[in-house]
């Protein structure tokens, strides 16, 4: 059961239950629900931290758009797993901890994640 079910479950029973009560306590009600709406609203909009290929698509399309995402889809391989530098293909990004390795054109870069992430789109826009 996910964040969105819980959220949604509890606004049933609450709303359920303040039926109930709503003639005396009306203003409870409606603060109580901006409450929960903005736990939910800061829980979906949280940038997630990266740690594999699905929170790396996920974290490139909430910063960057869908379509920066398609074009890394299609242009790069994106593992997890490292491997020799050597045997990479052109064309790969291996996310190692909080490192990046590039490899481009034939030239591997190693940088910190998120300067990596930058530099990767300025490669995607320069070409």
């Amino acid at each position: 059961m996910n964040v969105k079910d819980l959220y949604k479950i509890m606004l049933v029973g609450i709303n359920s239950t303040l039926m109930i009560i709503i003639a005396d306590l009306k203003i409870y009600i409606l603060i109580l629900l901006v409450i929960l709406l903005s736990i939910y609203l800061i829980e979906e909009s949280r940038v997630p931290t990266i740690k594999n290929e699905k929170t790396f698509y996920k974290y490139i399309s909430m910063v960057y758009g869908e379509n920066v995402k398609e074009l890394i889809r299609e242009k790069f391989i994106v593992t997890t797993q490292s491997q020799s530098t050597n045997e990479l293909k052109d064309n790969t990004i291996i996310i190692n901890g909080n490192n990046l390795i590039i490899k481009f054109n034939s030239k591997v870069i190693n940088m910190n994640l998120y300067e990596g992430i930058d530099y990767l789109i300025n490669i995607i826009k320069n070409s």
